[in-house]
Parts: C-alpha cells; structure tokens; sequence
C-alpha cells in the first residue's frame, strides 16, 4: 500500500506561535509564510488534536485537559483514549508509513492510539510520566527524559531563572529529538515544542518586541533544530496550534454566573482547592489518576447536580448549562457585555457525533479579553498577561513547494492532515473538515497533477485487516502449513 516515492514530511508545531514568535526564532527561507486559524475555542488540546485528525471537535471529541460527564455529573481528565478520530500518524502506520509522534497532547496512554507497530512516540509534557514507545527507545533515553518545567505560573517571582531552566530542559531533551532525526528511519516525523507557549505566558513583553534577549538563547536552540530538519526532510511545515495576544481584561465567568445564581458555591470548599492548587500540577494528576477523583475545582467548589451553568476551563471559551433554558439565560448575561463579542450555541461551532459533550454556550473575547473559572471578588478585572489568540502561523518549505501562493480559502488547523496524506498519495477518509492545499504546490509537480483521492471512513482500516491476512498467511507458509 505504501508508495515507493522516498518523500520525507517533518512537521515542527510552536505551540502558540504567533508571527512575533516566529520572527524571535528566526524562521527564514521558507517558500510560504501565511496566517494558520486555530480551532474554536483556540486551545492545545482540541488545536493539536485536529492538526493530527483533519477534524473539528465534534469529529474527535476533545475540547480541553478536562471532560464533563452530563449523565454522571463527573469532571474528568482527557487522555489519549478520548481522541475519536484517526490520528494522521495511525493513517500511515497503516499504509506502512514509519512515523516519529514527539510531544503532541492526546497521545498518553500510548495504549489509547490503536495503529503504532511503524510508529516511534515520545510523551508530551501533560503525561504523568515521560516514556517512550517503544520501550527499547525509552531504556536508551532515559537520561534524557527530563520533567517538562511547563508551570510557567510558579516563576512569576523569578522569572530571569525560569528562562535558563527552560534553557537546559530543551538542550538536555534535544538529544532525543536529534538522535531520533538523524538516525532513526522515519517517513513523517512530528514534534511540538511547547516552549514557544510557556515564554509567551510568562514574558508577555516578547509579543511586544520588547526583553527579546530573555527567550534567544531557547530559540536559537529550536531554530538550529529546524534548520537541520529543513536539511533531511523533503517537505517542512512549521505550525502553530494558536496565537498569542496581550491580554488587558479578566471576565470570571464563573463569578458572574454564581452573582445570577446559576452555581452553588460553598466559601470552605473554595478555599480547600485553592490549597490544592498550589500543589505541582503533576502531582495532583497523579493523586486524581491513581484515586479516580474529578480533575476540576468546579466539583469540590460547589455542587455540580444543583448547578445551572459553569465553566471547566477558561480557554476552552465554554458554559456547561444543565437545560436550554439556563443556556438562553446565559446567553442573554453575556450578550450585552462589552468584553464578549459574540455568543455562540454549541451547534454554531461544532458538528458530528460527539458534539453534544461540548460546551452549551461558547463566548468568544473581545479583543484583549481573556477568561477565568476562578472565583473572585470583581467580576472583570485589569490584567496584563500573554494569552491565546486564534490566529497562528504556517511555514512551509521544501520539495515542489511554491512561493507565496494565493490561497483561496482561509488555511486552517483540520488542513494539514489532508494536505500531508495527498503529499504521501494516500486517499483521504471523505468525513474530514479539512482541504488539500493544492495552492501550495509548484503548478508542474506530481503533487498538483496527482489530484487528491476521497474514500469512505472504513477504507484505512479494511486496508488494515487486509495486511493483517497477507501477514498470517506469509506466517503460515513459513511454518509449513499451507
């Protein structure tokens, strides 16, 4: 099933990279520098997870770290076990294709991604623990296996010394990437390094052009490492799963939909997960895993069978509402705000099977807004921070890749899986949201004349069982049998 054309695809993500960021890291000489959205709401989890799927999250079923239960009234963590859609990576694993899965959220437990037996994976920076399959490659890397330093929000004392910390975590962690770069056989390799995220969180100034000098020496780092992809690979893009903003204004979502009433908020409890917050991240993930308790403050806080309508997570931009009702309420308080610039139902933003686990209500921030869950004692506050912005970037060089092309449409997160299978010559599965960006490619290249094939859903894994026959029998000859 795989062809025989040798192309190598590598796809580097700078998580929150917006056009500053690329600028820092000194991104150049590449054909196509272009404007990449992001998911609605433009968050890690759902953002990376419809990079690898090609699909919205109502295709893929992720939205945030946390998953609401509606039957069970249960705030759950999100693993790779939640992902509902095919991962690019299993695609090709498929079709024979070997492929390299470095630090992408949703794909810890490996044992939730279903088609690996070509695939090298190494955890993100949200697992409990940093492993690597297959196991063989963990036990030679171990040493290299550093904990991600990802709690930005601890340093903001210390800031000067976070930024070397940073420093030696990517440098000690390059070794891997490196080594698994250069010496490892590989048709698609794909890594995101969410430093470009974790600075622009905690040196809002760099989005500014200003203090420059705290994040080079990381991103003069991550800059070689792409070069020298740029040097192996036949195709790169460079992708960001959102932007980044300076952000003026906190609305508490929570705080005003608890002032209407709509939560049930006990002042002991709060203060009891507060403590808890200022735990490290990993060890409290580690304590909700390994007891089975909820993942979010909301379910301790107050009570979640009495509650109206609530916020998990402020990036998500969603409210929970237990009926329609408490919805069109929600929708009525946040329509005339003049931090909010739209309302949306969830039926506006997402579409497929899982569409009814997402939020009720989605409210999109003005510019410069940003959200919180927490309660507190304003409603809206003055903020200066970095924060979330949809738009992201696009770079892309390599084989056969046009300059500055005009695009016809606005790109998209959903558009690089597809785009990566017709590089390949691999059908596309028909039910994904994303296109082709045929516009990429140089008008008399293989990529332009072979136009992309559609299939239904189950051809992949037909194609699958197909091999797993071809397999046995080759077996059973060997053995003698037949």
């Amino acid at each position: 099933m795989k062809m025989d054309n040798n192309i190598k695809v590598a796809i580097i993500g700078l998580d929150g990279a917006n056009a500053n960021t690329a600028r820092l890291i000194g991104l150049k000489n590449f054909e196509i520098e272009t404007t990449l959205m992001s998911t609605i709401p433009p968050y890690t989890p759902p953002s990376w997870t419809s990079i690898l799927t090609g699909v919205n999250p109502g295709k893929h079923g992720i939205i945030g770290w946390q998953k609401f239960n509606r039957d069970e009234n249960t705030i759950n963590l999100t693993t790779s076990r939640d992902v509902k859609f095919p991962r690019l990576t299993e695609l090709l694993d498929r079709a024979s294709y070997k492929t390299i899965l470095i630090n992408f959220p949703m794909t810890y437990p490996f044992s939730g991604i279903q088609n690996k037996n070509n695939s090298i994976i190494v955890s993100d920076w949200a697992a409990p623990t940093q492993t690597i399959y297959p196991r063989e490659l963990h036990r030679k890397y171990e040493d290299y296996l550093v904990e991600p330093p990802h709690q930005w929000s601890k340093w903001e004392g210390n800031k000067k010394d976070y930024a070397k910390i940073v420093y030696e975590y990517t440098r000690t962690r390059l070794q891997i990437y490196y080594d698994l770069l250069e010496k490892e056989e590989w048709d698609l390799y794909s890594i995101v390094f969410s430093e470009t995220d974790w600075f622009s969180h905690l040196y809002p100034q760099i989005l500014e052009k200003k203090e420059k000098n705290i994040v080079t020496p990381t991103f003069q780092l991550i800059n070689k490492f792409i070069e020298q992809a740029k040097e192996i690979a036949d195709v790169v893009f460079i992708v960001s799963d959102h932007g980044f903003e300076i952000k003026k204004k906190v609305v508490h979502v929570n705080e005003i939909l608890k002032r209407r009433g709509l939560i049930k908020y006990s002042r002991l409890k709060s203060t009891l997960v507060n403590l808890a917050r200022k735990l490290p991240k990993p060890l409290v993930n580690k304590i909700v895993t390994s007891l089975n308790l909820q993942s979010s403050g909301m379910a301790y806080e107050t009570n979640l069978t009495e509650n109206k309508a609530f916020m998990i997570e402020p990036t998500v931009w969603g409210v929970y509402c237990k009926t329609k009702k408490d919805a069109e309420i929600v929708q009525m308080i946040f329509s005339n705000m003049p931090e909010i610039k739209k309302v949306l139902h969830s039926y506006e933003v997402f579409h497929g099977p899982y569409s009814k686990d997402m939020p009720d209500i989605i409210l999109i921030p003005n510019k410069g807004v940003t959200f919180s869950q927490l309660f507190a004692r304003e409603p809206i506050d003055n903020v200066y921070k970095g924060d979330h912005h949809p738009e992201g970037i696009l770079y892309i060089s390599g084989k056969d890749i046009a300059e500055t092309p005009e695009f016809k449409k606005v790109v998209t997160v959903f558009d690089i899986a597809p785009t990566i299978l017709h590089i390949f010559g691999l059908p596309i599965p028909d039910d994904m949201d994303g296109r082709v960006l045929t516009e990429i490619f140089e008008k008399d290249s293989e990529f332009t004349r072979r136009k992309p094939k559609y299939v239904d859903p189950s051809y992949y894994e037909k194609k699958r069982q197909d091999e797993k026959l071809k397999k046995a029998i080759k077996n059973l000859k060997l053995k003698g049998i037949i």
